[in-house]
């Protein structure tokens, strides 16, 4: 774990020490965007209208203001945006692969067995999860929360037969590759 350093110490360091200045800069940028996102903002409007925003409460009555969360789009998810752009147009994407994304585990009309109504779903692509895309599985057409991983189990989904299908999307919920739809099957020990 990198150690966050002072202004102080990031100055004191910095003259004829590299090394340190590029750790402290990382060190800011590293920690800068986390305390931001969790600081408390007040909307405050004086009496000839201006508005100041601060982090200071300014009275005992003062309520916090909901800030609009930031979408930040990384190098990969670029990368597979383009591969769809290009498909989508009917050019070969030059550099990467064709996205596949799929259900690889149930196996369509899979009878699964367990007793607590536990079901794995592992999904399948060509590409390597970005750290800014999620998955979104649908049982039954519900869409369940999002996750940042292609195996995942859920718990007490019910006996009985269930369509599964899942997409591929940023952060933002734009969806970048869809699986076809499967059904399966999940009964308890006992054949139910």
């Amino acid at each position: 774990m990198m150690k966050a350093f002072t202004p102080a110490e990031c100055l004191a360091r910095m003259f004829g020490h590299w090394p340190w200045l590029v750790a402290c800069l990382l060190a800011a940028f590293l920690i800068a965007p986390s305390a931001a996102s969790a600081q408390t903002i007040y909307k405050v409007v004086d009496e000839h209208g201006n508005v100041t925003y601060t982090d200071q409460r300014p009275s005992d009555d003062a309520e916090p203001i909901a800030l609009p969360g930031i979408a930040v789009v990384d190098e990969e998810e670029e990368v597979v945006e383009e591969v769809i752009q290009a498909e989508a147009q009917g050019e070969a994407a030059t550099e990467q692969p064709s996205l596949s994304f799929r259900i690889a585990s149930p196996a369509p009309e899979a009878v699964i067995t367990d007793p607590d109504g536990h079901l794995t779903i592992e999904l399948e692509s060509n590409i390597e999860l970005p750290p800014a895309a999620q998955a979104v599985i649908y049982i039954n057409g519900v869409p369940q929360e999002p996750v940042n991983s292609f195996v995942t189990t859920f718990e007490g989904v019910g006996f009985g037969e269930h369509s599964l299908r899942a997409e591929l999307q940023t952060a933002s919920g734009r969806v970048l590759a869809l699986s076809e739809e499967i059904y399966v099957r999940l009964r308890a020990d006992n054949g139910r």
